[in-house]
């Protein structure tokens, strides 16, 4: 076989080029991993967030995470909160309870003072942390999610399929961190970055 290469030298070369390349985007896949630290701060974001007025509305305030309830009607917006933990790796969903009370969709008139009716949620999971919703983490991570959102590598962009890039990522300088699923959710369009929590 060593003589056969030898005698053709475009044999071996065509064979042994593509090797090269595959190792060569290993290896420069791996140097963020390698040389960018990990993240520091957990994550917070909504999925099934969309744009209606009505329904769960979640901000922070003051650094603070605030949950109201607009409008007086069951049915309408109900994101779901997340918590991500770099260090553990691991999603846990942060209950939230709708407000009693709530007349059912369609069984009441809805007046403008309804629909504008403010109703404060009180999230036990959220009392006491400090939220930063600035885009970029102290840390230097950002989070992105939805088409494109997880732009990966060269090596696997030719190799993964392309449903990986709806995933929710944290990303910087060109080390990205795919975050779990949890409970069959699906991250796009309608996932929110909340806000890196800075102080338990």
């Amino acid at each position: 076989m060593k003589s056969f290469l030898r005698e053709n030298p475009t044999i071996a070369f065509g064979l042994g080029l593509p090797l090269l390349l595959v190792v060569a985007f290993l290896l420069i896949s791996g140097i963020p991993a390698l040389l960018v630290e990990p993240p520091q701060y957990d994550v917070l974001y909504a999925t099934e967030y969309y744009t209606y007025p009505n329904g769960v509305q979640i901000s922070v305030v003051n650094r603070k995470v605030q949950v109201v309830y607009q409008g007086s009607s069951a049915g309408y917006q109900r994101p779901r909160l997340w918590r991500y933990s770099p260090k553990t790796g691991a999603v846990k969903e942060i209950a939230i309870m709708l407000p009693p009370g709530l007349a059912p969709p369609g069984q009441s008139p809805v007046t403008p003072e309804a629909a504008a009716k403010i109703t404060p949620i009180e999230v036990p999971d959220l009392a006491g942390l400090t939220i930063d919703s600035s885009s970029v983490a102290p840390d230097g991570y950002e989070f992105s999610a939805g088409p494109n959102g997880y732009s990966g590598d060269v090596f696997t962009g030719l190799f993964y399929s392309s449903r990986y890039r709806n995933d929710a990522v944290l990303t910087k300088k060109g080390r990205s961190i795919r975050l779990p699923y949890a409970a069959n959710m699906y991250y796009g369009n309608n996932t929110r970055f909340i806000g890196w929590v800075v102080s338990p």
